[in-house]
């Protein structure tokens, strides 16, 4: 019965062919990655040129509301702001204010990433961001609530500071009616905050690079695959 007895060149061979399979089956995982992620970027792309939506109360479709250059009218709460913790912008530590803006003629609010600001130098202390009163229409992109976040242990938001805003979270604690997206206000709004959401680049671009890469890494294997089947 054969226990594994290979040897030398055999096992140098076996070892090879299993490391071009891997190498393949990586190359076409990120090749996939790249045609979806590739798909959804152009119609985020497309969505964002085209005609903004007005956010309305009546809109709950995630679907239909996600990824869309948007407008929203009502009135900021200030005494519901919330800022999110570690966002660094240029080296400088600080967060990301959301404010919640209740829409015209509605109880309803939509969520409203107003951009960074620095934190001050105690963390004991909170920035200070000035909300206009009265009623306001902005403008911006609307974008998922966060989802899927990478936690060693679990913890419940507390207070103003927040680590991730999830959306089933924000509407227990807020007590909030709440439309299914987050709202990332753009332009100009005299409240000091930074609005740079970075420049749009596709991620199939990215992936195409590390399939091309998997893909070196097999004909390598190919090539020391070779070498094992001459030495055996």
């Amino acid at each position: 019965m054969l226990i594994f007895p290979l040897k030398g060149g055999p096992l140098r061979l076996l070892v090879a062919i299993l490391l071009i399979l891997v190498c393949l089956g990586m190359a076409r995982l990120q090749l996939w990655r790249a045609e979806t992620r590739g798909e959804k970027f152009e119609r985020e792309q497309a969505a964002l040129i085209s005609v903004p939506i007005s956010l309305s109360a009546q809109q709950r479709e995630h679907e239909k509301l996600l990824d869309r250059a948007a407008t929203a009218r009502g009135r900021w709460l200030p005494e519901k702001i919330l800022f999110v913790d570690n966002k660094i912008y240029r080296s400088r530590a600080g967060y990301h204010v959301l404010t919640p803006l209740q829409l015209s003629g509605s109880t309803s609010v939509v969520l409203v990433n107003r951009g960074w600001i620095a934190a001050p130098r105690l963390r004991s202390e909170l920035p200070s961001v000035s909300s206009p009163t009265g009623e306001i229409e902005i403008a911006g992109m609307t974008r998922s609530f966060e989802t899927r976040t990478f936690e060693l242990q679990q913890t419940q938001p507390q207070g103003t500071v927040w680590q991730h805003v999830r959306e089933a979270d924000y509407r227990r604690l807020s007590g909030l009616d709440a439309l299914p997206v987050v709202l990332l206000q753009t332009g100009a709004d005299g409240d000091g905050l930074i609005r740079d959401w970075g420049a749009a680049e596709n991620p199939a671009t990215r992936h195409y690079g590390y399939a091309a890469m998997w893909l070196v890494f097999a004909l390598m294997a190919v090539a020391y695959g070779l070498f094992a089947w001459r030495k055996k």
